[in-house]
Order: C-alpha cells, then structure tokens, then sequence
C-alpha cells in the first residue's frame, strides 16, 4: 500500500490527537497532586478538637464556637489507625469529602452520628479521624467538591458519587 497525502495527513491528525490526549491527562494528574499537596499542608483538626470547640463562649460571654461561625464550604476527612504526627497526612486509611452551605454543622452531625455511618463507625471503634473545611461560596461548592473528590479518588473510599448536589439557599 503506498501512503497518499491524505494518509499522512490522517496519521499526523491521529498522533496530534493522541498527543493532546497525553498532555491533557499529565496535567490533570498534576493539578490533582498540587490539590493534594495544598489541602494536606494546611490544618487539619483532630475530631476531639473540633468536638470540644463545637460550643464555647470567651471571657465576656459571646460565643464563639463553630456551631456559631459556621459558613459554607467544603471538607475533607481522614481517618487513620494511628494519630498523626508532624503534620503528615499522607497514607490515610479512608477519606470522606462533602459539602454544605453550613459546614459546621455538617462536620459535626458527622462526628456524632448523624452524618456518613462509615466515619462514626470508624471514631466509635477507635480510628483517629482529622477534618479539613475549605472555605467557598455556595455558588463553588460543586466544584471545588468534585475537584476534591477527584483529587483525592474518594470514590475508592467513602464517597459513593463524583461530588456535586442541589444546593439550597442559605
């Protein structure tokens, strides 16, 4: 078979193609590693901690726990055998990630029972479980849930689906 001009140009469309395709794939695997690395570097809260700030009032009387500054956001929880030490929040047992326009609220109603069962059921039985809110408008939520759980591939944890709701009003 002798290769023709509108071979070549055929194979050189196909190769381009698998070109971008490679280009496209490196890059989304590198923005989810900068995701990644962004979200462990900053602070993350032990269970307890968050538990124990849940209602708290200072010297005058205004009360300042997070059941009174709640906002809406996204977050991302880790749950390890051990505590972790050091900052690293690498090599998690399970991962859990949601949203809400009250935030809060729903790290909380996940720590004491009334949120996903798994992460519950791993405090009660003794996993040390860390949380992270990221701060968003309602109008991001979807997004920067969908980008995480991607980032994170919760799917193969505790998240069910890709991410994304119906929001409501706050």
């Amino acid at each position: 078979m002798q290769l023709t001009g509108r071979h070549i140009w055929l194979i050189a469309a196909l190769c381009a193609l698998v070109l971008l395709y490679i280009i496209v794939r490196n890059s989304r695997r590198v923005t989810n590693a900068r995701l990644r690395k962004r979200i462990r570097s900053g602070r993350f809260i032990h269970y307890t901690e968050f538990e124990e700030n849940w209602r708290t009032e200072d010297a005058d009387g205004n009360r300042t726990g997070y059941k009174y500054n709640d906002f809406s956001g996204c977050y991302v929880i880790m749950i390890f055998e051990k505590k972790v030490h050091f900052g690293r929040f690498k090599g998690y047992d399970n991962i859990y990630i949601g949203q809400s326009v009250n935030v809060c609220q729903r790290v909380h109603n996940h720590f004491c029972g009334k949120g996903k069962g798994d992460v519950y059921a791993d405090i009660k039985y003794g996993m040390e479980a860390y949380v992270r809110i990221i701060p968003c408008k309602v109008k991001k939520l979807n997004k920067t849930e969908k980008r995480l759980i991607e980032a994170f591939n919760a799917t193969e944890s505790y998240n069910r689906t890709k991410g994304g709701a119906k929001i409501t009003k706050k």
